[in-house]
C-alpha cells in the first residue's frame, strides 16, 4: 500500500508500508552501515541522515559533534558518520559555533612577509595536521591593522585558536582575545612573556645569525656585513623584523669571540642593481671580510655583483645564508647556509593547540622548538 508523507523539506514524498521493497532496501541499508542518497532537492541535512541510519536527529548531533556527555554507543556513532559521510553531510560550523561559543577555526594572521620553503610547509603540514583533529586553519587578516583593530576582526571569526607574532599583540589586544577564550599560541615570539599566551612556537631564527657569525668567526674573520632586507616602510611586519632578530645573533657570537669583531650592518633590496649598489660602496681598502646574507637569496644576489667586481669569494670575503635552499648548490662557489631541521612534528604542534584550547591559559607560555639551526659549510665560506 502506497501513502502520501512530508518528507524533510515540506514537500510530499511516497513512501510504502514496511512490507514493501522501499522499506525492505532501507533496513538491509541500515543493516549493512551504507545508505541510498535520500531523492531530496537542496543539501543533505541531518534530518536525512536520521532517517537513513534508522536513529533520531538528536543522536546525529551528538555523533557528529563528539558531544562528551552524551550516552550512545559507539558503534551507533562510528555508524552514523559513516552514512553521513556517504550521503555528504556536514554539520553547519555556525551551529556548532553557536553551542560552544568559538568555531573550529584557528586563524593565522597575514604578513607582508613573503612565504618561503620552509613558512609554506609548516602552513601546509599544519594544516593538514590541525584538519585531523577536527580544526582549520585559515589565513587571515589585514597586516597593516593596528594590534586592537586587528584583534577585534580576528575575533569576529570566533576563532578556537590563533597562532600570532608578536609584533602583532599588545597587552591589550591580547587580553581582549583571551577574554573572548580564544588560546593565543605565539609565534616566533621576540618580546617578554605577556599574559594570555598558552605557548610560544620558536625555530631559532635568532640563533641562525649566532650559527653562521660563530662559523664566521672560528675561521679569524673579523668584520662582518650583516644584510637586513630593505624594505620601504618600518611600521609593518616583513623580512627586515626577522633581519633584525638574525642580527642579534650575530651580535652575541661576535660578544663571545676570542678576537675583536666588527659588525656592519648593510640594508639591502633584493635585486641585482642593489647588491652591486652596495658592493661599489665598499672600498677597496674597506671592505669587509666576510658577510652574512640574511638568506639564501639575499647572499646569491650579492655572491653575483662581488663576481662582477672581481672580489674573490671566500678568499676575500666569505659568504653565508639561511634557509639551505637548492640554491645553495646551484652557484659558485657553493654557498655556506644555515639550515633548519624540525625538532619536533607538526602532528605534535596542532596536538599541542588543539590542547590549549581546552585548557586554561598557563601562568608563563611555555618555549616550544620547533626548528634547531644548524651549520651547512660549503666552498663559499
Amino acid at each position: 500500500m502506497t501513502t502520501r508523507s512530508p518528507g524533510p523539506r515540506g514537500g510530499d514524498r511516497s513512501t510504502t508500508s514496511t512490507n514493501g521493497k522501499a522499506a525492505s532496501k532501507r533496513g538491509a541499508a541500515q543493516r549493512s552501515g551504507t545508505a541510498a542518497k535520500p531523492a531530496v532537492n537542496g543539501p543533505v541535512t541531518g534530518a536525512d541522515v536520521a532517517r537513513a541510519a534508522g536513529v533520531s536527529r538528536a543522536t546525529v548531533s551528538y555523533a557528529m559533534n563528539d558531544t562528551a556527555d552524551a550516552r550512545i554507543p559507539e558503534e551507533t556513532r562510528r555508524r552514523v558518520r559513516e552514512i553521513a559521510r556517504e550521503l555528504g553531510y556536514e554539520p553547519r560550523s555556525d551551529a556548532r559555533s553557536l553551542r560552544r561559543g568559538h568555531t573550529d577555526l584557528v586563524v593565522l594572521p597575514t604578513y607582508t612577509i613573503p612565504f618561503g620553503g620552509l613558512l609554506t610547509a609548516f602552513v601546509n603540514d599544519l594544516s593538514r595536521e590541525l584538519h585531523r583533529l577536527g580544526h582549520t586553519l585559515v589565513t587571515y587578516g589585514d597586516p597593516d591593522a593596528d594590534p586592537m583593530a586587528a584583534a577585534r576582526a580576528w575575533a569576529a571569526l570566533r576563532p578556537a585558536a590563533i597562532v600570532v607574532l608578536p609584533e602583532r599583540l599588545t597587552e591589550e589586544s591580547a587580553a581582549y582575545l583571551a577574554a573572548r577564550d580564544i588560546a593565543i599560541v605565539g609565534l616566533a615570539w621576540s618580546k617578554a612573556p605577556m599574559d594570555g599566551v598558552h605557548f610560544v612556537l620558536e625555530g631559532e631564527t635568532g640563533r641562525s645569525g649566532y650559527v653562521a657569525a660563530e662559523h664566521l668567526i672560528a675561521q679569524g674573520r673579523r668584520d662582518i656585513a650583516v644584510v637586513i632586507p630593505r624594505e620601504g616602510r618600518d611600521d609593518v611586519i616583513g623580512l627586515a623584523t626577522l633581519g633584525r632578530e638574525r642580527l642579534k645573533g650575530v651580535r652575541e657570537a661576535v660578544a663571545a669571540a676570542p678576537h675583536p669583531v666588527r659588525v656592519r650592518i648593510v640594508e639591502m633590496a633584493e635585486s641585482p642593481a642593489s647588491a652591486a649598489e652596495v658592493v661599489a660602496g665598499w672600498a677597496p681598502d674597506d671592505r669587509p671580510d666576510a658577510v652574512f646574507g640574511y638568506n639564501d637569496e639575499y647572499a646569491a644576489l650579492l655572491m653575483g655583483a662581488l663576481s662582477d667586481a672581481g672580489i674573490r669569494i671566500p678568499d676575500d670575503i666569505a659568504m653565508t645564508g639561511t634557509d639551505d635552499l637548492p640554491l645553495c648548490e646551484m652557484v659558485r662557489p657553493r654557498l655556506t647556509s644555515v639550515g633548519f631541521t624540525p625538532a619536533i612534528t607538526l602532528g605534535v604542534v596542532a596536538q599541542r593547540i588543539a590542547d590549549a584550547v581546552r585548557s586554561p591559559v598557563p601562568e608563563k607560555p611555555r618555549r616550544v622548538i620547533m626548528w634547531r639551526a644548524e651549520l651547512r659549510p660549503r666552498d663559499s665560506a
